[in-house]
């Protein structure tokens, strides 16, 4: 292994247990190039000596142990992988944790399974082996005997002969009967302040004394549990809650995901079906009442009432092998908004089908694989690998869990969004495979940051139509939601034309007036081509703003925009979302199903925009206006003749300083060309000016500037005076050094071996600094740029020994003193690099500096 390889590996091995460190963190430490990190870096983990944690920016970390092996007391709760996981992991640990585990709080509202999680925390320690098989449970709810501390005291430490009236003979309390095993606390914050200093005093020395005996200390080795439904902080006293490492809170049921509600609803109707003997049919309208069932009794309250419901059926179909339950058999006095979830059937004498998991995780392992690989090289044939890998889990779908409610309304969403709204009719055969990928949580580990990255460049239409899906369905874990959407995307991006350059959208007043003409629209074209907004007659305008703003800002709209809407709203509408707009626009002021189909197939087949405004000009008698120009609002165009990259970057610099109402806009050189050459100067109206990185020589009809330009002294005032309306004279001072430290980054980049970049230029800079501030002096943005360079490179080479060591002298007085306050300005890095700049060196950086000292 290379020195710089186990340099890496033992900064990773010195992190503590569960932090994470990123590439750019760690070369700043090593004083390494983060690309040299990086490369190390991913051979560790293809070693399996560290880990990577997919994140934005990526995370390292040394490698964890294995997960203890799951065992069936906490298999069995429902939500063990979901909403309770972290509770679980958490109760795992202090039941496992040397020598005699860690102490519990359970806090949580009434009914939502404080006391159950108790149990099979007692059933775990079991079965792992930290407590005997027969190690004893003990249970006291503190809140029956709140009202007597001295009762409460003596059932817990026992009491000696004549300890009070009474007090005939002797006897052990609850903590020396739960020796080797369990006491479990139900509402602890019931006890007196006295009762819990004593048990506190238990608790750190695992003495305690018999009411009517302090002499005598009892000795007992006991793991607590404890339990309330208040604020621990407003109840307990800090002293006891100090003591208590390990504390647990508990959702409502209405907060659980609603596959753990489904299943928790499953779960008790078959607990009944086996009591009784009997089918249980549950009417979807039930089904659909108790999902939304939002008690304070919570799991408790949801159980009472399916078996009275159940009690209630069973009385009507006594004779019956099968009870039925409608709505009339609950007891509720209001009853939810229905949601379809479907039916509910149980069979006392049906087993679970059963799924092969272990084919099923490879197959998932397959998935996060070929995601991992387009994330790095996206490209066709990579995409068509993620798709076919996704669709082999088609195999693996239980018939029988597709007759479960929360599919019911998986396909049912499916149904009326992607196929209905957004016209793709041939897509019902991925339903079930997402729905798989769904209900299992499914969450693939790759940097999914990254991923939505590629997905939303490339497939930017079929991303939207799949978090247009995934916004309507439940949540079941917010991580997979995010992950599946993309996964969903991927598999839409065969049946949605991602070359349809422009975007539309519908608004229309009425409850679904506009998304009715989308859906046929969309279905008569055979795919998306149209949004839509719905406008009630009592909504609020501002709202539908709101929203269309939303949706437009997630669209690229530098190739035009059309909007349609229906009469009265156009003033207001357009006035507040022509901000958000990169492009042409064309509002149609007369929503019809015929014009927007005219327009949509116009779309479909790519037309120019210019082509199909104009059309809509000529043809439709209705309101029709054409907004022309790059962006509807002020705005500054950035173009780079490599590509959009640096164009990109430097925007996103700009945007940092520039008031919200001037957008900063990346374009393609051949676009800003094409514009150029046709004189189409109605484009650049709202432009206050253009920064390119090649001259503009053509005589045009807009500010213009060569981006390197900025860097000197003359190309600084120009932008100064173009921006100081806008910008302070501090801000205008700290854009420039970011521009500059960019150029310098770009290039110092490109031609350092192993430096880090990013330390090496802040190096640099307070280098130069240091030079401005001894001779006062004001240099330009070049003249830095060539000093920053020379200098970075100048350490790299003083550290490879690949400079002369050729004594220069000085040949004057002020070349002299110059050697003198650069052997000073350079003691620090000497000292930190371990180097000796020579006065070879030194007569370099004289030769750069002595026209400006």
């Amino acid at each position: 292994m290379s020195i710089a390889k186990e340099r890496v590996l033992k900064e990773i091995e010195l992190l503590p247990d569960g932090t994470t460190i990123d590439t750019k963190g760690l070369a700043q430490k090593l004083n390494l190039s983060r690309s040299v990190v990086s490369h190390y870096l991913n051979q560790l983990v293809k070693d399996k000596k560290i880990q990577k944690i997919a994140e934005r920016p990526v995370k390292w970390s040394k490698v964890e142990a294995k997960n203890p092996i799951k065992h069936a007391s906490f298999e069995s709760v429902i939500g063990s992988d979901g909403s309770l996981k972290k509770a679980i992991e958490q109760l795992s640990a202090a039941a496992a944790y040397p020598p005699d585990g860690l102490n519990v709080l359970i806090t949580g509202k009434s009914g939502v399974g404080k006391s159950f999680l108790a149990r099979k925390l007692y059933s775990y320690s079991k079965e792992i082996g930290v407590i005997a098989t027969k190690a004893p449970y003990i249970v006291l709810n503190c809140a029956n005997y709140a009202n007597n501390p001295e009762l409460i005291s003596s059932m817990l430490f026992g009491y000696v002969q004549g300890a009070f009236t009474g007090a005939d003979t002797a006897k052990d309390g609850l903590l020396k009967e739960a020796n080797g095993g369990y006491l479990f606390l139900d509402e602890v914050h019931r006890l007196s302040s006295e009762n819990q200093e004593k048990l506190f005093s238990f608790i750190d020395s695992g003495q305690f004394y018999k009411m009517g005996d302090n002499v005598h200390p009892q000795k007992s080795k006991v793991r607590l549990i404890m339990a309330t439904t208040e604020t621990p902080e407003n109840v307990l006293l800090t002293t006891f809650l100090r003591r208590i490492p390990v504390r647990i809170n508990l959702p409502d049921y209405i907060d659980r995901p609603v596959d753990e509600r489904l299943e928790l609803i499953n779960t008790l109707f078959m607990g009944e079906a086996h009591k009784i003997n009997k089918k249980i049919f549950v009417d979807k309208d039930v089904v659909s009442t108790l999902l939304q069932l939002n008690h304070t009794g919570n799991i408790g309250y949801l159980k009472n009432t399916i078996k009275v419901s159940c009690a209630a059926a069973y009385h009507d179909c006594y004779n019956s092998t099968t009870i039925t339950l409608k709505l009339k058999n609950l007891e509720l006095e209001t009853l939810p908004e229905f949601k379809d979830y479907g039916e509910i059937i149980v069979d006392p004498d049906k087993k679970k089908s059963f799924i092969p998991q272990i084919s099923l995780e490879q197959k998932l392992t397959d998935i996060t694989d070929s995601l991992k690989i387009l994330e790095e090289n996206y490209t066709d044939e990579n995409l068509n690998t993620c798709r076919l890998r996704v669709q082999a889990v088609n195999k693996f779908i239980n018939k029988e869990s597709l007759k479960s409610g929360l599919h019911v309304q998986h396909q049912y969403l499916f149904k009326n969004i992607i196929a209905k709204q957004y016209g793709l009719n041939k897509t019902d055969y991925l339903e079930p495979i997402i729905y798989l990928l769904y209900v299992r949580h499914f969450k693939p580990n790759c940097d999914i940051s990254k991923l939505k990255e590629v997905i939303t460049n490339y497939l930017p239409r079929s991303f939207h139509v799949a978090s247009k899906f995934y916004e309507k369905l439940p949540v079941l874990d917010s991580e997979s939601h995010k992950s599946i959407a993309l996964i969903l995307a991927l598999l839409l991006s065969d049946h949605v034309d991602e070359n349809i350059q422009l975007r539309g959208l519908m608004v229309a007043h009425g409850e679904n007036t506009a998304t009715s003409i989308q859906a046929v629209i969309n279905y008569l074209c055979g795919n998306y081509i149209f949004d839509a907004i719905d406008m009630p007659i009592d909504a609020d305008i501002t709202t539908v703003i709101k929203e269309a703003n939303k949706l437009i800002s997630s669209f690229n709209t530098t190739n035009g925009f059309i909007l349609m809407i229906d009469m009265g709203s156009l003033s207001q509408l357009y006035g507040q979302i022509s901000a958000q707009l990169d492009g042409d626009l064309l509002v149609v002021n007369n929503l019809t199903t015929l014009t927007a189909l005219d327009l949509a197939l116009q779309m479909k087949q790519n037309l120019p925009f210019k082509q199909i405004a104009e059309k809509a000009e000529k043809d439709y008698s209705i309101d029709v206006k054409y907004y022309e120009g790059f962006s509807q609002s002020m705005n500054i165009l950035v173009s780079c003749i490599s590509g959009l990259g640096i164009a990109e970057k430097i925007s996103d610099i700009m945007r940092q300083y520039l008031p919200v109402g001037i957008k900063v806009i990346p374009i393609g050189y051949n676009s800003l060309k094409e514009k150029i050459a046709g004189k189409k100067w109605s484009y650049f109206k709202q432009t206050l000016f253009v920064l390119t990185t090649i001259d503009i020589t053509e005589k045009v009809e807009f500010n213009h500037m060569n981006l390197y330009d900025i860097l000197d002294s003359r190309g600084e005032n120009k932008l100064k005076k173009w921006l100081s309306p806008y910008l302070t004279p501090g801000q205008l001072e700290s854009f420039n050094n970011q521009l500059l430290r960019f150029f310098s980054k770009e290039g110092i980049s490109e031609r350092l071996s192993f430096l880090n970049p990013d330390v090496v230029l802040g190096e640099v800079e307070t280098i130069n600094r240091k030079y401005e501030d001894y001779y006062n002096l004001k240099l330009d943005g070049k003249v830095k740029l060539n000093l920053y360079m020379h200098i970075a490179l100048m350490i790299e080479r003083t550290m490879m020994r690949n400079t002369s060591e050729v004594p220069v002298k000085p040949k004057s007085e002020k070349e002299r003193n110059f050697y003198k306050i650069t052997k000073s300005i350079f003691q620090p890095i000497e000292i930190k690099y371990n180097i000796k700049v020579s006065t070879y060196e030194m007569s370099l950086l004289y030769e750069l500096f002595k026209q400006f000292i």
